[in-house]
This record gives structure tokens, sequence and C-alpha cells, in this order.
């Protein structure tokens, strides 16, 4: 890990063999001569070439499949949800990011999700709270913020899935130089960016890593028809910060 780091997966621009990638701030490109992107590249909001370095280093560091930049962690946070749909179940813990908690109980149960907050360090409430068929998603956030409490990742992420739920873990806290949850069978791992993996304090972001495609796919979807997603100079940062990531 402390390679994949440094080095940034080794990565170069190929036009200028530099080790630190340009920032690219175009916000469209240019169509083929029959109206079509065969580049790949539409437009900024979700295919700015400056995600490209940043993602792949955090999900290499979190071994997923692929990862995706947000603008803030709560940006990040809320496209999981609002992937899924009005009625589902979803299970969180009492003790969690302030601003997230108040989204699920205000805009988020508004919505239609049906949000139960439990102490998730406590297997018997676990495997009482959730309900085999109808809960959709299993989010846990271990070491809580901000009291740090611990949940026990491989017992709730396979009580999530004999369930039929996802497990996302928000890994903020300990980061991949500490933790890798999808190693425990997490479906999604959350970084604030804005935290340990940028580390200088200067920008905020977010991410989320996901460990198949089509996860992967719905989040990126979300990201880009609300807007979720960062700015090039965002991800210049959070890259620079991944490169002094240590688990000293």
């Amino acid at each position: 890990p402390e390679t994949i780091s440094a080095q940034a997966l080794g990565w170069i621009d190929e036009r200028t063999r530099a080790i630190t990638p340009p920032i690219h701030v175009s916000s469209t490109y240019l169509r083929d001569a029959d109206n079509q992107y065969r580049s790949g590249r539409v437009y900024a909001r979700a295919d700015n070439p400056a995600f490209d370095q940043a993602e792949a280093v955090i999900c290499a560091l979190e071994h997923g499949h692929a990862a995706a930049l947000f603008a803030s962690g709560m940006a990040a946070a809320t496209a999981v949800f609002q992937a899924l749909a009005p009625g589902d179940h979803v299970l969180a813990p009492k003790v969690m990011y302030w601003s997230l908690r108040n989204w699920l109980l205000t805009f988020a149960t508004q919505w239609g999700l049906d949000v139960e907050l439990i102490d998730m360090t406590d297997p018997a409430v676990v495997r009482a709270a959730i309900r085999p068929g109808k809960t959709k998603l299993v989010w846990i956030e271990t070491p809580s913020n901000p009291l740090l409490r611990i949940t026990d990742l491989r017992f709730v992420i396979d009580a999530a899935h004999r369930a039929g739920a996802l497990a996302l873990v928000d890994n903020t806290f300990l980061s991949p130089a500490l933790q890798t949850p999808i190693d425990f069978g997490a479906d999604l791992v959350l970084h604030s960016t804005t935290k340990y993996l940028n580390g200088h304090s200067d920008v905020v972001g977010g991410a989320v890593i996901s460990r198949d495609a089509a996860l992967h796919e719905q989040l990126v979807w979300w990201a880009n028809a609300l807007g979720l997603t960062g700015s090039p100079f965002d991800s210049f940062l959070t890259l620079r910060g991944v490169r002094t990531l240590d688990a000293r």
C-alpha cells in the first residue's frame, strides 16, 4: 500500500513524461465527424481526465473494482442512498457522522426510505433489526465519527448478505492504510476524502469504491445526473494527499 500511494500507481503524462498529472479544466470535448464521442469523454462533470488517476489509486488501495470521486463526503453518501428506491429499508448506526444522520432523518425519510438507526456494535441488535428480503442497505461506520465506536465488520457484513442486503462501510477514519473493508466482503466503501486520504485540510471531497461493475455504474450515473462530482483541482489535491498516506 505504501508503494501504491507514494508512486500513485506509477502513472505518467505520456505527452510530457511528467510524473504529476496535469489539471484538465476543459468542460467539453470535440465530437467526431459523425457526431460521436469515441474518446469516451463527453462532458467534464463525469469524464474529466483529472479524476482518472486519483480514482484508480484509491480503488487499488481499497482492493475494489472501481472508484468514483465526488464533490464531498456528503455527496458520495447521498448518492448511495438515492440509488435506492422509496420504501427500501435501511439500517444505519445511531452514532455516525452527524450531517448524514440528520439528512437520513429528514430528507431521506420524507423521500420514502425506511431508515432505522441501531446500535451497530451489538450483534444481537443487528441480527434482530435486519429484515430478510426487505433490508436493502446496511450502512456501517467504523470507527464511528465522533465517538470511535467499533463495529464487527465480518459479522455485520455477513448478516447483511444473508438477508439479501448490500453492506457499505464508511472507512474515513482508518483509511485503506489500516483497514480494507472489501476484504471482509463489503460491497461498497465510502470516504470523506476531506479527512484522512487528503490529510492537508485544504480540499473537500468524497469517494465510493465498488466491488463490482454494476454497483459502480449505478453510482456514476447518479453522480453525473445530480451533478455531485468534484472539480479537477480537487482531484489533483486529493491525489497529492494520497501520495503521503501513511499508517503511522
